[in-house]
């Protein structure tokens, strides 16, 4: 079985302009994202899949494989869907470009798990929410899941009527990082958009509205992803104190 990373990138993020190209510490976002992506043990190939030719020829510069895809693509899975007849893996990691602060080790697990598991075909990274305001915050992307980890079900905002500190012991953080195999991937991509994936705007939602299940795999740090300029300046201080990120940020930047 075979496995790897597709990064998909686009220059016209709707929240933040640009975002995958903006600097942090002297390197571009998705460099950083690419070299955390080949701290992966054993390492796993890695390609970069955009629309912009402006990225492509940075991401050359650092030394990814880029390929350039069509603009038309609304979501990253989709992006993937155009390229899996090149790389024909058994399964694909997804990595959003902007989870500059993902753990190899994350990576790691996910790809484990993903080899290691042939009831599923779509996997998920979770974690536990940290703040009682996430419940409510449309840029968290939140699950439900059974005590076998599958996902019941995804969403934006909560809907439920218990206390938000009850919500918090049973509802996990939606991670940009996911695996699905590459039958599973052709055929989401050739389906119709589903009522749910459109309305709360959560691509992965598709998976389960068609009869799929997907397994939530739990990593303990809740990281967040650069949606907008506040959290674009909240990681960046993540990246100068927190000691594992620093550790990270050593690796490949000495």
């Amino acid at each position: 079985m075979t496995i790897g990373i597709v990064i998909p990138a686009r220059l016209d993020s709707e929240r933040l302009p640009g975002k995958v190209l903006k600097d942090f510490i002297g390197m571009p976002m998705i460099e950083h994202v690419w070299r955390r992506a080949q701290l992966t043990n054993p390492l796993l190939e890695t390609v970069i899949a955009t629309d912009s030719s402006k990225i492509k020829k940075i991401a050359d510069k650092f030394g990814a494989n880029c390929i350039l895809t069509s603009k038309v693509h609304k979501n990253g899975l989709s992006r993937v869907g155009e390229i899996v007849d090149v790389l024909k893996w058994d399964h694909y990691l997804v990595l959003q470009a902007d989870e500059i602060l993902i753990e190899p080790e994350s990576l790691n697990l996910l790809a484990r798990t993903t080899l290691n598991n042939s009831k599923y075909q779509f996997f998920n990274l979770i974690t536990k929410l940290e703040k009682l305001e996430e419940i409510n915050d449309a840029n968290v992307v939140k699950c439900l899941t059974r005590e076998d980890n599958s996902i019941i079900t995804m969403a934006r905002k909560s809907n439920s009527i218990a206390p938000a500190f009850d919500q918090m012991e049973y509802t996990n953080k939606i991670c940009g990082v996911f695996s699905c195999s590459g039958d599973l991937i052709k055929e989401l991509v050739s389906s119709n958009e589903q009522k749910i994936e459109k309305s709360e705007s959560i691509e992965q939602m598709r998976v389960i509205e068609i009869g799929y299940n997907i397994l939530g795999v739990h990593i303990t740090r809740n990281y967040p992803s650069v949606n907008t300029s506040n959290e674009a300046m909240t990681v960046l201080s993540i990246l100068q104190s927190d000691s594992t990120q620093k550790s990270i940020l050593d690796f490949y930047t000495k």
